[in-house]
């Protein structure tokens, strides 16, 4: 319901639009990401060498699948911890996490299928956000404080796998 546009009204409609923009902005990144993730599975996954690696020092398809699901669960817990605190650290050294979980040996099918539940997860989360959050940071720097807006953690998140699954394409 809207309220009659007056002075005495004003900062509860400035609320009410900067709620509904926010609503509006993390249904939009959820939607990108779900149309993103989906058209990926749903692309020639059959025909891809997924042990191909364009260097001795690059990652193999698989691998990149791999650094891709390291990155929803990273996110994933940004964004429910974002729910509740603030300014909390989380941070990710993807050469070290995707060597460990040995990606390279794992079973593609498996791995597609961890990725897309995270990202429908990740979808779940962001669709049904709380508007009160906007603002709320985490730290994301590695060696320094770097603090990130949930916005920007989630638009960032969904251009980080747009890259990846570009160059996945690509080779």
């Amino acid at each position: 319901m809207l309220l009659p546009d007056n002075e005495e009204n004003a900062p509860q409609n400035r609320h009410f639009t900067r709620k509904s923009i926010f609503m509006a902005v993390m249904k939009k990144i959820a939607e990108d990401l779900e149309v993103t993730f989906t058209q990926f599975l749903n692309s020639d996954l059959l025909n891809k060498n997924w042990n191909y690696k364009a260097g001795p020092n690059r990652w193999s398809k698989k691998e990149i699948i791999g650094h891709l699901i390291d990155s929803a669960q990273i996110n994933l817990q940004r964004f429910v911890r974002s729910t509740y605190t603030e300014n909390f650290k989380v941070t990710y050294e993807k050469m070290e996490w995707v060597d460990a979980q040995h990606y390279v040996n794992a079973d593609i099918q498996e791995l597609l299928e961890l990725w897309r539940l995270l990202n429908k997860q990740i979808v779940r989360v962001l669709e049904n956000y709380p508007t009160d959050r906007l603002q709320i940071k985490c730290d994301t720097g590695k060696t320094s404080v770097s603090f990130q807006t949930v916005e920007f953690l989630a638009q960032d998140y969904v251009n980080h796998l747009n890259h990846h699954l570009k160059a996945i394409e690509l080779e």
